[in-house]
């Protein structure tokens, strides 16, 4: 794709992409940003991407980001609740509940113990992990499960 081509493609699929992602259930802010992003990650790319493929191209990473900031939010959403309900417990109950779960936190192994971590706290995908990490996806998923079952047995044992 030429620089021409990609300006004529943002003067033609910019709405177009915009429109798809709000469809697919998005605010204006959030769609707006994930136009951008596409639109960037287009010209990172646009030596790559055929010009007759750029509309895809940037249908796919818009929906994408959409997706994976949507999912970040409801991860965070999440957290936040979970933090209330914490907050509405007696102090003393917080302070054994935490302390319970760094216990079991410290025996988990280092890897598992980072993917609890990247998972379930900072709210990254399984090919994200698998990136920082350099495992496959499906070492990501299984060390994820194994964690997450041997924090459910530890904190069981506990009386949580």
């Amino acid at each position: 794709m030429t620089k021409e081509e990609y300006i004529s493609g943002v003067e033609q699929w910019a709405d177009g992409v915009l429109r798809f992602v709000m469809r697919c259930g998005s605010g204006r802010p959030e769609a707006e940003d994930a136009v951008q992003e596409a639109y960037a990650r287009l010209w990172q790319r646009h030596d790559a991407v055929p010009s007759e493929k750029g509309r895809a191209f940037l249908m796919t990473v818009a929906y994408r980001y959409a997706m994976s900031r949507f999912r970040h939010a409801k991860v965070e959403q999440s957290h936040a609740e979970a933090w209330a309900d914490e907050a509405s417990c007696h102090p003393a109950e917080q302070l054994e509940q935490r302390e319970a779960i760094e216990w079991a936190l410290r025996r988990l192994p280092t890897e598992q113990k980072a993917l609890l971590q990247l998972r379930d706290v900072e709210g990254f995908s399984y090919k994200e992990m698998a990136d920082m990490l350099q495992l496959s996806e499906q070492q990501v998923q299984v060390y994820l499960f194994r964690a997450r079952v041997a924090m459910r047995k530890m904190l069981q044992k506990l009386g949580y």
